[in-house]
């Protein structure tokens, strides 16, 4: 099948392309950099060479705000590298500190791509409709109705690194985080997100709630799995993204629907007559986030920047469709019409 044709610019995700593009230095925490030790009651700084740096370049270290906890800290010996601080947090997981440009440069390609993104949207949820019709215990089965929690509910993917530490996403649930309680008329999935908090989501999609039951039942250590040559497997982000890429093209990741939910919520609620700040928390509200996360990270800037009467126009012309809500279908509205007066 032919992916859904993205231009090249916004498809590339190596940073050795993407930090020139930014206007900033390529450069690797392997490479020799300034170390954080412990001092008194605050830090000290050695460069590469193992002497302390001299107070401009402290202050700047300073400002990349490393958290005290993180270990392992390496950080940018130049004030140009895209990549600033590495280091490993308190669950031991690694965690990267960016150029703020490099930051803008990709938010900006994140945000540019998700014009393409609703005939992708559409190829991916035919497709895991056709896979959640087969059987139960088959790859096609457990790949759909990870997908389908994640469009539904806008959980993030999941990790094993984040798992060790109880962090879950859609890939690294159990049964243990579906409620199916016989006193409540819905699904219910509570887990620990990627944050620490605990997210409850009431599944209302009636498919959905079908197939998480099964799964549940099912006495597996993961929600999501499929035999192999008689092995149980478990569903991984990488089984994920590469059903992604072969529905609808290699421009397209998990990320993709966290972004578009976060904006299409954003949408529905200044539709209704709420201000920008009342989008912004909408869309934190249905992803986790905080508000300062959602409207830097997940909300695109066109939805809050559009005049009122742009954004009646597209929620007025839009409809509920087979495979898209009015709000999918306002947001695709919002943004080709922008695109077509560019």
């Amino acid at each position: 099948m032919v992916g859904v044709r993205v231009p090249n610019e916004l498809c590339v995700r190596d940073p050795e392309v993407l930090a020139p593009a930014a206007g900033l230095r390529v450069v690797f925490d392997e490479d020799p950099g300034v170390a954080r030790k412990r001092w008194g009651r605050g830090f000290r700084y050695l460069g590469p060479d193992g002497k302390p740096v001299a107070k401009p370049e402290r202050e700047r270290l300073e400002r990349l705000a490393v958290p005290p906890a993180w270990d392992n800290v390496w950080m940018c010996p130049t004030a140009d590298g895209y990549l600033q601080a590495t280091g490993r947090d308190d669950a031991e997981r690694k965690q990267y500190r960016y150029h703020d440009a490099y930051r803008a440069f990709r938010d900006r390609q994140k945000f540019d791509r998700l014009r393409y993104f609703p005939k992708a949207l559409r190829r991916i949820r035919i497709a895991v409709e056709e896979g959640l019709a087969g059987e139960i215990g088959t790859k096609e089965y457990a790949v759909a109705g990870a997908l389908r929690l994640i469009d539904v509910g806008l959980v993030r993917t999941g990790n094993e690194e984040s798992a060790q530490s109880d962090r879950r996403g859609a890939t690294t649930l159990s049964a243990d985080h579906v409620d199916l309680s016989d006193d409540e008329p819905y699904v219910r999935i509570e887990y620990t997100a990627k944050s620490g908090k605990t997210r409850s989501i009431v599944v209302e999609d009636d498919l959905l709630a079908t197939v998480l039951a099964e799964l549940a039942d099912a006495d597996q250590e993961r929600l999501f799995w499929f035999e192999q040559d008689g092995e149980s497997v478990r569903v991984t982000a990488a089984h994920v993204n590469a059903a992604i890429a072969e529905i609808a093209g290699p421009a397209f990741s998990a990320k993709d629907f966290r972004t578009w939910g976060g904006s299409r919520e954003a949408l529905i609620c200044r539709a209704s007559g709420g201000g920008v700040i009342d989008a912004v928390d909408a869309a934190a509200l249905v992803l986790g986030n905080t508000r300062a996360v959602a409207r830097s990270s997940y909300v695109h800037p066109l939805v809050l920047e559009a005049e009122d009467s742009e954004i009646e126009e597209s929620w007025r012309r839009s409809r509920n469709s087979a495979r898209g809500s009015r709000g999918d279908n306002a947001l695709a509205r919002l943004l080709c019409s922008h695109t077509r007066q560019q």
